[in-house]
């Protein structure tokens, strides 16, 4: 029922919800993530529409759906004047009508809070505006900072010379022990996801697995003329730690870089395997990546280590 009226029933029983606003605390509505709540409801799946139209601006709120609320700009308060009016007319996303705020995009706000009630745009910061920096929220300081990973291609950090990598990241003493360098491992190993598997599960998906049945790496053309690997090669991928083997795919979709004016090629390393299936058998990605952990979240620097390739 609507908290605002009583005898005005917003869904029934049974119902999918159309959003999370409509959550309550009383034990009466559920919901697993509430940022997901809406992407399914009465209407069936919202995410699978397809109608393109522009409302303006580029916002297509009928194609799938942006959670929360299918809102596809994300604090769009902040696009107006304190008084509600947008500071751009051109470019107008939403404003204060006098009752409401509404426009082309649902508004990141309390709908009927009006430019006098002193809320600010930032609705999940408690001071409600933006952060330059965060006095308490970070482990390794208030202000951004650029490091190298633990493991550098480069061996150094050109926008802070005397310090590479970061000094309060996690990392345990044995850890420390075997990261490599980029002279004895020149290359940079990136591990990523396929579209056509999750994580270890779908090796055991025929389906899954015959869509991709194989360990594979991928490295550029230009790495590929260096090594003398062709495509559909076995190579082996080397790090500090360990190894894995498994074919080539020579591509265009990685590209080695210039960075600091030297040339860092890369490896593109899926991680599904390692565990048997009904895909073919295949080696674990993660004895590759070292065991370092982010100062803040813990989160593993498996996106950037140091590797070797040569033909298998």
């Amino acid at each position: 029922f609507d908290p605002k009226d009583p005898t005005k029933q917003l869904a029934k029983k049974g119902e999918q919800l159309p959003g999370f606003a409509l959550l309550r605390d009383d034990g009466s509505t559920m919901s697993a993530c509430w940022i997901f709540s809406g992407c399914w409801t009465q209407a069936g799946n919202q995410m699978s529409r397809r109608d393109n139209t522009d409302v303006g601006l580029g916002n297509t709120p009928g194609w799938a759906w942006a959670w929360p609320a299918n809102r596809r700009i994300l604090y769009n308060r902040a696009s107006c004047t304190p008084e509600g009016k947008p500071w751009d007319p051109s470019r107008k996303l939403i404003a204060w009508n006098g009752e409401k705020w509404a426009g082309i995009d649902v508004p990141d706000f309390k709908a009927d809070a009006g430019p006098d009630t002193g809320m600010n745009p930032f609705i999940m910061n408690p001071e409600g505006v933006g952060r330059l920096f965060a006095v308490d929220k970070l482990a390794d300081g208030p202000f951004p900072e650029h490091y190298e990973p633990m493991e550098s291609p480069i061996g150094t950090n050109p926008l802070h010379p005397k310090v590479v990598s970061s000094p309060a990241v996690r990392i345990f003493k044995g850890d420390r022990e075997r990261l490599g360098t980029h002279k004895e491992f020149p290359y940079v190993g990136t591990t990523y996801r396929l579209t056509e598997h999750f994580q270890f599960w779908t090796k055991s998906v025929r389906l899954n697995a015959i869509a991709q049945p194989e360990q594979f790496v991928e490295i550029s053309e230009q790495l590929a003329k260096e090594k003398g690997i062709a495509q559909g090669d076995w190579v082996k991928v080397s790090s500090k730690r360990g190894f894995i083997k498994a074919k080539a795919v020579v591509t265009k979709r990685v590209k080695p870089l210039t960075v600091n004016n030297q040339t860092v090629h890369q490896i593109g390393i899926p991680l599904h395997w390692g565990w048997e299936g009904v895909a073919k058998k295949g080696f674990l990605t993660n004895v590759l990546p070292p065991f370092v952990g982010d100062c803040n979240t813990q989160t593993p620097e498996y996106k950037s280590f140091l590797v070797n390739i040569e033909k298998a």
